[in-house]
């Protein structure tokens, strides 16, 4: 029986490595909106936490890594291993006042594993994006002496980050954790000014590639508290100091001609290579509230803002403004120990979350509203969930010419809880 569970386990996470070395070598096209800042900000959660909101900070449990707040995983059992992992598929339309187009793509969500150190010492270690860029963008104009002009905005790449992260138990109601992350990518930005009707005007061609490399910091703290023999109230908070994290630049500036679909370039205008600076990840802190009856219901609601005006990216600013975020969710099972009727032991999970983003453009604030449902399907004979997660929103407008995203997220999760530490006695 435990040959046969491991060998299940083992299947599953070796379907989601193959899975996921496929989806990364795709290029994710995201939204026009990822060419500011550090691109577009990915959740902060997994299929649990996604398909109630995005509400993370007051929740705790023995089998999902709720790696937003580092806190939480002294929740782990002592005597087990827990494995998630998740794939997002994304369906997206883009609309203006005159035009429209969808786009669909997919990538992978995060895979992190959790274990006991102590019994007071849990740890956790992951990888999972934390931001991307995706996008390519036209506008025609006509200029007076020159005529018809298009300019090509186009970006590509992103941040990813590999989490190590530990909770420590200080009391039996009360838990600090903290989360040190490497982050490491590259964001590739392009923007071209061409002369369709001109044979005298050359192209123009910006190339602006940012390497980023360094270490980033979160911390964590819950309290629980019983109110009855079978209710639990946790309350969390977290908190991430202004971090600077280093890269590099290399910029390119050129002139080209264009003749039959070839580029055939003409002078360089600024070359630079290797420049070092540094990316500000700015402040950020969060507060959540649970309230849960275990195995049968769980509410919870989370807030949490970042000081995005302080963003700076070697030297430069953007236009961005402070965010803020609020969610709640609910997660309900009808009866986990009814074996007869196997809907009665799926846990079924809701949402809601409102985003005031970090973008303000051409005088309007964007924001963003988004609904979930999910489901947590068990694995009869294991402890391991199949956790599916379906989310609809949409965030800006098409007001002052700009752009309205309607989405649909699908994430497809498992979570795989076993005890690897129990000594066995045979009679």
């Amino acid at each position: 029986m435990i040959k046969t569970r491991c060998k299940t386990c083992f299947c599953l996470f070796a379907l989601f490595l193959l899975l996921s070395c496929s989806l990364s070598a795709q290029t994710i096209i995201t939204s026009p909106y990822s060419r500011y800042g550090i691109g577009d900000l990915t959740a902060n959660a997994n299929a649990w936490n996604l398909s109630m909101g995005e509400t993370s900070i007051g929740l705790r449990s023995p089998y999902h890594i709720n790696f937003n707040n580092p806190a939480s995983y002294t929740a782990f059992d002592s005597t087990s291993f827990v494995f998630e992992g998740g794939v997002i598929f994304n369906y997206v339309t883009l609309q203006t006042n005159t035009q429209s187009t969808s786009r669909t793509y997919a990538s992978v969500g995060y895979l992190t594993f959790g274990f006991p150190v102590t019994k007071w010492w849990k740890t956790t270690l992951g990888l999972l994006p934390y931001s991307n860029v995706g996008y390519n963008v036209s506008n025609d104009d006509i200029l007076p002496e020159v005529g018809h002009t298009v300019r090509i905005y186009s970006g590509s790449g992103g941040i990813n980050r590999f989490l190590w992260g530990n909770g420590f138990k200080l009391t039996k109601n009360l838990s600090i954790g903290i989360n040190a992350s490497y982050l490491f990518g590259s964001l590739l930005r392009e923007a071209s000014s061409t002369f369709p009707d001109s044979a005298y005007y050359a192209n123009f061609r910006q190339d602006y590639d940012i390497t980023i490399s360094g270490f980033y910091f979160d911390y964590g703290i819950q309290y629980t508290a019983k109110l009855k023999k079978d209710l639990k109230l946790t309350a969390g908070a977290i908190f991430g100091t202004n971090t600077k994290v280093g890269g590099s630049t290399d910029y390119f500036a050129t002139t080209y001609f264009s003749s039959s679909g070839t580029d055939y370039p003409k002078d360089t205008i600024q070359s630079e290579a290797g420049v070092r600076g540094s990316i500000t990840i700015p402040l950020m802190y969060g507060l959540g509230l649970s309230l849960e009856k275990p195995d049968k219901w769980l509410i919870g609601a989370d807030y949490r803002w970042q000081n995005w005006k302080n963003y700076q990216a070697f030297g430069s600013t953007d236009s961005l403004v402070n965010s803020f975020q609020v969610s709640a969710g609910a997660e309900l099972v009808p009866d986990i120990n009814n074996y007869t009727n196997y809907f009665k032991r799926v846990r079924y999970r809701m949402g809601l979350r409102y985003n005031s983003t970090y973008l303000q453009l051409r005088q309007k604030h964007l924001n963003e509203y988004a609904v979930s449902v999910g489901l947590g399907l068990p694995i009869r004979g294991m402890r391991t969930t199949i956790n599916l997660s379906a989310e609809l929103g949409t965030r800006g407008t098409t007001q002052s010419n700009l752009i309205n995203e309607t989405y649909f997220n699908f994430v497809i999760g498992f979570s795989i809880y076993e005890r690897w530490f129990v000594k066995r006695k045979y009679f």
